[in-house]
């Protein structure tokens, strides 16, 4: 059991070839559109993933799909994919739960789409979902006239006469009305494009467009600090530049620089972001041959000789963001830049001010602390849900946030810690906050959060974090506890609730450097 059938990653699960698909090609003067049919407000609901794609994969998806969802995963989207889900007439539990806790489905309309039950049946949950729960749906039609889906004609029609040898008139009657229904939504049409590429980038566009920008790790204020780091890179310009975002652990450096990443990685033509690493003896030619894999095997280039390598970087626009890098690794930085070309940006994030300097980095954001209003809004949208506290909570929230330093972490795990609570438990909190005598504001937040985990919840936080378990060999560690009598599964989304863990783009489970070494240290045992 790897951490991405257990976490639910973007990446975990896709359809077999003979009945999956991807996203078709379209380009139009008319807007990538979507539809919701109902009006209840979709931000009171939980989501495990921002898109569910429906589609038939003997069209699409050796033609598009890799493309596709490679230019979601740049922009954070995450999508579901049912790699090895054994296909049936009716779809399964696990499938129906993931169209049902998607924002939005991504209906791709082909000419053998109405050749499987499978797509049909799910086709026709997705049109309940967007009736009863107000689900956005979003339309493509690849290589099949909308007309022909509609009224199900043409080659579209026959194939759905086949399909529908044998089944009930009822079961006909449904197919046919989600067909109906869906036809009409206004979409993309594949004819209308030349370029497969801005098909594509237009597609991701429209749907990120379409996701809420209050997303749990969104750092309010977030685009004053991504305009002014764009300024900083010049962006628009062919000049190379290496930029530091410099500021204490938990101010939000790795928010900005993610992103940074996905509204610009698409100017670039190779493009790297490297979470932080939790390594002994990283040294420079360690990064150094990290790096050129990162930016080029991931594109599944082999690369048998590093001349040949650097050439490549020597003839690309290369977008490279690095978190957590130590003097060696900003030395190693330097020696790279050397190859790189044609306005490629490098941007590292770092506490110690000094070690950009000493490596020559003078082009420095430095990342400042929210206001005391904006610290009030963090710490709500992690309490409430919302960018303020309701009646009856603003004195308590104002008097809580004033008793720690506006870190945006710190504020994001203590709101996230006090959800739900009641007022006589939120007056208990300042003499809790205070009785942690040894720690620095942010830290306090962190044992706040920390002392209300259940002894499971804290066994499993202890072990996400033991060295011994992190990188390949956490794998290990998630699968035996899987084995126990109780739901990991839950148990990792709580975690990921209160903000002490999180996921990377690849599905990775995170942890924030300053939270993982109180863990190593024993303070939060």
């Amino acid at each position: 059991m790897s951490l991405q059938g257990i976490f639910k990653s973007v990446w975990g699960k896709s359809r077999k070839d003979s009945d999956s698909s991807m996203y078709p090609q379209m380009a139009s003067s008319v807007p990538f559109s979507s539809s919701s049919s109902s009006s209840s407000s979709l931000s009171t609901r939980q989501y495990t993933y921002d898109v569910f794609p429906s589609f038939s994969g003997q069209d699409v998806r050796r033609t598009f799909l890799s493309h596709f969802l490679e230019g979601l995963k740049s922009k954070g989207i995450k999508t579901f994919i049912d790699n090895g889900i054994m296909r049936s007439e009716s779809i399964n539990s696990e499938l129906i739960r993931a169209i049902r806790e998607s924002r939005i489905a991504v209906v791709i309309l082909s000419k053998n789409y109405a050749s499987s039950s499978w797509c049909l049946n799910e086709l026709q949950l997705i049109m309940d979902c967007r009736a009863s729960l107000g689900q956005t749906v979003m339309t493509i039609f690849y290589d099949v006239e909308p007309s022909d889906v509609r009224k199900q004609t043409g080659e579209f029609g026959n194939t759905f006469e086949q399909t529908c040898y044998g089944k009930t008139e009822e079961e006909k009657q449904r197919w046919r009305q989600a067909l109906t229904e869906v036809a009409v939504i206004a979409g993309e049409h594949s004819d209308s494009w030349a370029s497969e590429a801005e098909m594509i980038s237009k597609i991701v566009m429209d749907v990120s467009n379409e996701l809420p920008s209050t997303d749990f790790d969104k750092l309010v204020g977030i685009e004053a600090h991504v305009a002014n780091m764009k300024s900083k890179i010049c962006l628009e310009s062919d000049e190379v530049k290496i930029v530091g975002i410099w500021g204490p652990a938990g101010i939000g450096k790795a928010t900005i620089a993610r992103n940074l990443y996905n509204q610009v990685s698409s100017y670039f033509q190779l493009k790297y972001y490297r979470e932080p690493v939790w390594k002994t003896g990283s040294n420079g030619m360690g990064l150094h041959n990290e790096l050129l894999s990162g930016m080029l095997d991931h594109r599944d280039m082999k690369i048998p000789h590093m001349l040949e390598a650097q050439y490549r970087l020597m003839h690309q626009r290369v977008l490279l963001i690095l978190d957590n890098v130590n003097t060696e690794e900003l030395q190693a930085l330097q020696n790279l830049s050397q190859y790189l070309k044609f306005g490629s940006k490098v941007i590292v994030m770092i506490e110690d001010i000094y070690a950009l300097r000493h490596c020559g980095i003078e082009q420095i954001y430095k990342v400042a602390f929210p206001s005391s209003e904006e610290a009030l809004q963090i710490f709500s949208y992690s309490a409430f849900g919302q960018s303020s506290p309701p009646r009856g909570y603003l004195e308590h929230a104002n008097e809580v946030t004033k008793l720690i330093a506006p870190f945006p972490l710190g504020l994001k795990i203590l709101g996230s810690a006090l959800r739900g609570k009641s007022k006589e438990e939120w007056t208990m909190v300042p003499a809790k906050l205070k009785s942690y005598l040894n720690d620095t504001d942010i830290q306090k937040a962190i044992r706040f959060a920390c002392d209300g985990l259940s002894e499971k919840h804290r066994t499993l936080f202890q072990s996400l974090a033991d060295s011994r378990y992190w990188g390949k060999n956490l794998n290990n560690a998630i699968y035996s506890l899987a084995e126990t009598d109780w739901d990991v599964e839950k148990g990792l989304q709580t975690l990921a609730d209160l903000a002490l863990i999180s996921k990377s783009a690849e599905g990775e489970i995170m942890m924030h450097d300053l939270i993982q070494s109180m863990l190593w240290s024993g303070r939060l045992r």
